[in-house]
């Protein structure tokens, strides 16, 4: 293994990196880094721009402290923890079991199944910028799904076309991207005419290589998800109005002929 093989950074110490979260000799080594590996600067750019984006569409209120719950820093730390924790426990079952080679890669991969909870940030995504009868500043505004299916090809290779949902009184709203383990992500939101909202979730797999499709449900929200070519996908609705469950209903059969 060559020395820059062994320095080349993690997505999660990439995104410490951004926070000034490294110590001083790890910042250092990373910074040798930049100047022969573009990829690695634009990486890490695109990670600063999320973090900005992210930053700048929730602005404190007057008179007031951010709430701690919406501070891009802790809910960037968060997931950032929660995965350590995910790759630490499925490193112990592994080394417990004593299982090499191939055998150890796919049980680490179980354990990582097993403890992660599918389309966590989907749903986080949905409760920070959809929930409310009034959603958050998106990064695109348009109605027109070939407007937001252009605005999604800029930012994915090759994404799955956007579904349509008018047949259930949901029409586009607008795009943004969301940082995520993974790097970015992007959400969809689409409106009916009583201002409820619903969430298309586009993002990559990171660790889970073997992704299924299924469903869970948090709260009053139920998270539909997928894996269509090289993304995951999830439609977030909500579980407490009768004018989605239609729409749950259709998403169901459809997504199971796309995995």
């Amino acid at each position: 293994m060559t020395t820059t093989q062994t320095l080349m950074p993690a997505e999660p110490e990439l995104h410490a990196y951004v926070d000034g979260e490294l110590d001083d000799a790890r910042r250092a080594q990373i910074d040798a880094l930049l100047p022969t590996h573009p990829e690695l600067a634009r990486q890490i750019e695109q990670i600063r721009l999320a973090a900005q984006q992210l930053r700048a569409s929730m602005p404190a209120p007057a008179h007031a402290d951010t709430p701690a719950r919406l501070d891009p820093f802790r809910i960037r730390r968060a997931l950032r923890d929660q995965s350590r924790r995910h790759v630490a426990m499925a490193a112990s079952l592994v080394l417990a079991l004593g299982i090499g080679g191939v055998g150890g890669w796919q049980t680490r991969e179980l354990a990582m199944r097993q403890t992660y909870l599918p389309m966590a940030d989907a749903v986080q995504a949905y409760r920070m910028f959809a929930a409310n009868e009034t959603p958050q500043v998106v990064d695109v505004s348009a109605s027109d799904p070939r407007a937001l299916q252009a605005w999604l090809d800029r930012h994915f290779v090759q994404p799955a076309p956007l579904p349509d949902f008018t047949a259930y009184g949901f029409q586009p709203a607008g795009g943004r991207l969301v940082p995520n383990e993974q790097g970015t992500a992007a959400m969809i939101l689409y409106r009916n005419g009583q201002g409820q909202s619903i969430v298309y979730y586009v993002r990559s797999p990171g660790s889970l290589l073997h992704f299924d499709h299924g469903n869970r449900q948090d709260g009053n929200l139920l998270a539909q998800y997928w894996r269509q070519g090289r993304y995951l996908y999830a439609v977030v609705s909500p579980t407490d109005t009768p004018t989605t469950r239609p729409l749950q209903q259709a998403i169901e059969p459809s997504r199971r002929g796309d995995t």
